[in-house]
């Protein structure tokens, strides 16, 4: 008989701008924010390799977008995985920005854009 998973708790570090995914006390797992002009923008995820495919990353941005949400201005969304987490929850379209042209093109896909 197979155990049942461990459970995943989330809570939020401000003093580390981090939402941090945690399983039996050990972080397993963070969703990265930034806060200028009272507008909060997720910027990155990681979940450790061990962990993955258990619904943490998932947790991660619902816990984040129900805490950010609360604030008058939409979020900015630039994390990839929580752009595509809001795309497969519509509830969440109206409480979001996603800007996923903001983000840092590497060298090689500008040269690629740009012919070189």
């Amino acid at each position: 008989m197979q155990s049942a998973p461990a459970a995943v708790e989330v809570r939020k570090d401000a003093t580390t701008r981090l939402y941090e995914a945690l399983i039996d006390d050990q972080v397993v797992g963070t969703l990265a924010y930034e806060t200028v002009g009272g507008r909060a923008t997720l910027t990155h995820s990681f979940v450790d390799p061990n962990h993955r495919h258990r619904g943490i990353a998932s947790a991660l941005a619902r816990y984040a977008l129900e805490d950010l949400a609360q604030r008058p201005a939409k979020v900015g969304v630039y994390c990839s995985f929580v752009a595509d987490y809001v795309r497969d929850h519509p509830e969440w379209h109206d409480a979001v920005d996603i800007g996923r042209s903001a983000f840092i093109a590497t060298r090689t896909a500008r040269d690629a854009a740009s012919g070189h």
